[in-house]
């Protein structure tokens, strides 16, 4: 990789003006070392034009491409937020530091601690003299002072949930009378209103149990911010969640919604109203996704940061319709990610076909700052000479109220996918599904409850019907002819090399790792989802012994 970096004062322009910019540009905008800022995107598959996607315009992310390197098969460690977040800033498989289940280790008597050998992506761009800041959620699963990872932006209680809850309860106490969250954030995070209710109304009564802050820590800040520099920035742009009134916001805009009746509809799914309704909004999110970009990009250009920032743009798992986030199938695995660095020569503009873990970011930052990636990380960095990944491994495990454990091995042409649950089905009336109920109990508007009642009333058959029945152990999917991944090659004689292969690479993977999804969760895992939801939300088997 080129290291060359290219200063922004070394850019020609009229004296005048270079004498202005001088006077009030900040100090880490001279920096021989790039800043480098992720933008996180939520929940977000890649429809975009740069994906080969004509549905929506995208001229914004087109231009950002440009720029830079688009990456056209990166899949995630982890189909949900939690585990892939905790993958990216770390640099290892959620499996390998049980970091694996959806938002585990957040009250005290369930607690998650990191190896000791394991050092966070901010702490090591710390040490090697770069500002970190995170303006959005953490959302990791581990035990930590957010001190520690970031030089500012961090709120007054900067502990980890559960860690030192006593603290927070007396500082919220005196500021907002103890409640450590609204009923609107509880419901958010998959409550019934009776349950969030019920929890407040705990907190009010007991001092001593500690906040309710299940989502993690949430930061300031941003790179205005930063003092000397450079700096690493995280920062967010709206993705695929927070839909309701999507169309007015893109009309808002300037913007005109997609019509559900122009998409595609996937092989997977029934072609109902619900669903074209679902994937519209997706499309939609896209829309707002790539003004905010555009946005974005002028107030670097603005500031004078164009020529020395390394843009890294990815979405933590794919979009939220009902067989992708939180599953191991390619449209849960399978997100956008573009490292653009205008105006520097460190990377060249093009388009990579080759298979990437979007958890190789972690390295990559390092290596795009000058530092070596440790020896512990799973990640490598997708610039150097000799990346090269036969495999992308992912797991999926529990997901709010619901227990299980996937595996997947995504090569070249064909995906694997391991079953080891096989004793409940893969739609188990998770968080989302139990709010669809509630809130549409006859299926007239969720794509989650329309498929549901179809499937009560023997409407589905195949693909769109298997989530609802017996689950089989091994998945077998052609990529090149079955993209969306609805004709299973396990049981077939002609695939039973390939499937044997890809069957000894995945056990490979978890003795390598020693995979910790193999293992009973502990009694404190256990209670940490009693405790956080309804009795009649718990379906797995597990809940029942």
């Amino acid at each position: 990789m080129n290291s060359k970096f290219q200063p922004v004062a070394s850019i020609p322009m009229p004296k005048l003006l270079l004498a202005g910019l001088l006077a009030i540009m900040p100090l880490y905008a001279f920096s021989e070392r790039p800043n480098i800022l992720w933008i996180d995107i939520d929940d977000q598959s890649p429809w975009y034009n740069v994906y080969g996607d004509r549905t929506v315009s995208t001229p914004n992310l087109d231009a950002l491409a440009k720029e830079g390197v688009v990456f056209e098969r990166v899949y995630v460690a982890s189909p949900i937020c939690a585990p892939s977040r905790s993958a990216m800033i770390t640099g290892v498989y959620p499996i390998r530091t049980g970091t694996h289940d959806m938002r585990a280790g957040r009250v005290p008597e369930y607690q998650i601690r990191l190896p000791e050998e394991i050092i966070t992506v901010p702490e090591i761009m710390r040490r090697a003299g770069y500002e970190t800041y995170n303006a959005h959620k953490d959302d990791y699963n581990f035990t930590y002072d957010r001190r520690d990872l970031y030089s500012f932006g961090n709120p007054s209680h900067p502990y980890s949930p559960g860690s030192r809850d006593d603290e927070a309860r007396r500082s919220a106490g005196k500021k907002d009378g103890g409640k450590g969250a609204s009923k609107k954030q509880l419901i958010e995070m998959g409550l019934t209103a009776e349950k969030a209710d019920e929890m407040l109304a705990q907190l009010d009564k007991d001092t001593g149990k500690g906040t309710v802050n299940y989502k993690g820590l949430r930061g300031t800040g941003s790179w205005r911010d930063v003092k000397e520099g450079p700096f690493f920035g995280q920062m967010s742009i709206p993705g695929g969640k927070s839909v309701k009134s999507i169309n007015e916001q893109l009309r808002s805009l300037g913007l005109e919604p997609v019509d559900p009746a122009d998409v595609r509809v996937p092989a997977q799914y029934p072609d109902i109203p619900q669903v074209r309704q679902h994937i519209a909004d997706h499309y939609n999110s896209i829309q707002r996704t790539d003004h905010k970009v555009g946005e974005l990009v002028q107030q670097f250009k603005d500031e004078g940061l164009w020529g020395n920032t390394v843009f890294i743009l990815y979405s933590d798992h794919g979009s939220d319709l009902p067989r992708s986030k939180g599953y191991v199938y390619k449209e849960g695995l399978h997100v956008p990610f573009i490292i653009a660095a205008p105006g520097m020569d460190i990377i060249e503009p093009g388009r990579r076909g080759d298979l990437v873990n979007q958890m190789d970011i972690s390295a990559t930052t390092l290596a795009l700052a000058g530092i070596e990636p440790p020896d512990f990380m799973d990640a490598k960095d997708i610039f150097a000479k000799d990346y090269y990944r036969e495999y992308v491994y992912s797991s999926s495990d529990r997901w709010g109220n619901v227990i299980d454990r996937a595996r997947s091995v995504m090569g070249e042409r064909f995906h694997y996918v391991r079953n080891f649950k096989l004793d409940r089905p893969l739609f188990n009336w998770g968080a989302y599904e139990m709010v669809a109920k509630t809130r549409d109990p006859d299926g007239m508007a969720t794509s989650l409850m329309a498929m549901r009642r179809m499937a009560d009333a023997g409407e589905l058959k195949g693909a769109q019907m298997a989530p609802y029945t017996q689950r089989v152990a091994e998945e077998l999917y052609d990529l090149k002819n079955d993209p969306d991944e609805v004709n299973n090659l396990a049981g077939d004689p002609a695939y039973e090399q390939q499937l044997t292969k890809m069957r000894k690479a995945l056990l490979s993977w978890i003795a390598d790792t020693d995979d910790k999804g193999q293992y009973p969760r502990s009694k404190g895992a256990m209670q940490e989802i009693y405790d956080r939801f309804p009795p009649d939300w718990l379906q797995s088997p597990e809940f029942r012994k």
